[in-house]
């Protein structure tokens, strides 16, 4: 009760004067909890920051589509050659230890260097490191999901990849195959994104970098990834190639996989 009532005296505050813009902010989370969404509105005003989450498009695997024949990257944004060494680097440290929850050695950051520096790409690395041998010797143990794990699964995949999945089946399922599974198709989804010609990728992003974020602030292991703004998701998004927003959805989705298995 106490809650309730300081609450509702922030909100009285709040609306007196724009000095408490912040406090609105930071308050309405609560409020939602408390008396729902509508109601929070209807005191605080809508949320500034809200970007709603596009329609979630039906992943199509058809050799003979031409639909995205020809088109080259959305962001077309170019790095000098020794910012783009140094975020690579970073990405395949973080790659390793997100997938395979181990540390790079030196032979195979050379390795997946070269590789890049060769016009590969992240995805590329991505999915050569989870379906080799190594990552399938991992699969191959028995190691069942916990029931956070399976919770977020499941309202993960009906929310930004508009697919369902039985708890049965999860449970039968080794974490290391779930977490390479739901990337994977995460990934898929967003390459369907890609073929428009909307903003619903950074739309998409935004919303789920946001949420993960609030959610999993421990999974996240810079500022940027802490944010819990989806503008500001959203502008960064638009300011790297599309590879790098693919890596980060793959980083994030593995550390908070890793983070709520422990």
């Amino acid at each position: 009760m106490f809650k309730k009532i300081a609450i509702l005296l922030l909100i009285s505050l709040s609306t007196q004067a724009g000095f408490f813009d912040d406090l609105k902010e930071k308050v309405r989370p609560h409020l939602v909890n408390i008396i729902g969404l509508e109601k929070t509105n209807e005191f605080l005003g809508k949320d500034k920051f809200l970007i709603e989450l596009p329609n979630i498009p039906k992943v199509i695997r058809d050799a003979r589509s031409i639909k995205n024949f020809g088109k080259g990257p959305k962001n077309k944004v170019v790095y000098k050659k020794d910012q783009e060494r140094r975020f690579n680097y970073n990405f395949i440290k973080e790659a390793f230890q997100a997938t395979r929850k181990v540390n790079a050695e030196d032979s195979d950051i050379a390795k997946w260097m070269n590789v890049l520096e060769q016009k590969g790409s992240r995805e590329g690395v991505y999915r050569a490191l989870v379906l080799d041998g190594t990552y399938l010797g991992l699969e191959n143990y028995e190691f069942p999901i916990t029931d956070e794990v399976m919770n977020f699964t499941i309202t993960y995949i009906e929310k930004y990849l508009n697919k369902t999945i039985s708890e049965s089946r999860l449970k039968k399922a080794n974490f290391f195959t779930v977490k390479r599974d739901i990337t994977e198709k995460t990934l898929e989804v967003i390459d369907e994104f890609y073929k428009t010609e909307t903003d619903d990728i950074y739309d998409w992003y935004a919303v789920f970098s946001a949420d993960l974020a609030k959610r999993f602030p421990k999974a996240m292991n810079n500022q940027t990834r802490k944010e819990t703004n989806p503008l500001k998701h959203k502008s960064w998004a638009k300011s790297v190639p599309d590879q790098y927003l693919k890596s980060e959805v793959i980083i994030k989705l593995h550390q908070v996989f890793n983070l709520i298995q422990n």
